[in-house]
């Protein structure tokens, strides 16, 4: 009788052990993940979005009711489709992080940035693009700067820049 029970309570510290490496993997997977993106939020959470671009007054949008408007006198609605991608930008996944110490802002476009962009009061200010691959340069409030995909960041330094803000119904 002893043998068996010594060796079912093998059995269940066995498991439990297994059961812990399980859930401590969980969490440092999760926990990459999350490191992975560009920000914490997720873009469904957003609902203030602030953009300056150079050379233009801040044009600021909330999101109310599902709607996205523009926060002028009196407030007009915007195109959700262009604010909703801008939104995306929160989830945009990192391809390298910089260190803050290790960032040198002129070098990167960042001195002044090409555009900054606040999500839900988060600053994340846009450099240039990096050299050998499609990639742009994103700083976010601690001083790192994350390498993202430039396909975030469809409305930077084009023509079409100005488009998110007035495009809409008056």
């Amino acid at each position: 009788m002893r043998r068996r029970l010594r060796a079912r309570i093998l059995l269940l510290v066995a498991v439990l052990v297994l059961i812990a490496a399980a859930g401590w993997s969980w969490r440092q997977q999760q926990a990459q993940l999350a490191a992975q993106h560009l920000l914490a939020i997720t873009p469904q959470t957003i609902t203030h979005i602030t953009l300056q671009l150079p050379g233009m007054a801040a044009q600021q949008f909330r999101k109310r009711g599902g709607v996205w408007w523009q926060q002028v006198t009196p407030p007009r609605r915007a195109d959700s489709a262009q604010l909703d991608a801008l939104t995306q930008i929160a989830a945009a996944p990192v391809l390298r992080w910089l260190p803050a110490h290790a960032v040198h802002a002129d070098h990167l476009g960042l001195t002044p940035p090409l555009a900054v962009l606040s999500l839900n009061g988060t600053r994340l200010a846009f450099g240039g693009l990096a050299p050998l691959a499609p990639e742009r340069y994103v700083q976010v409030p601690d001083g790192r700067v994350a390498l993202i995909s430039a396909r975030y960041s469809p409305y930077l330094g084009t023509e079409s820049t100005q488009a998110a803000a007035h495009a809409g119904t008056p």
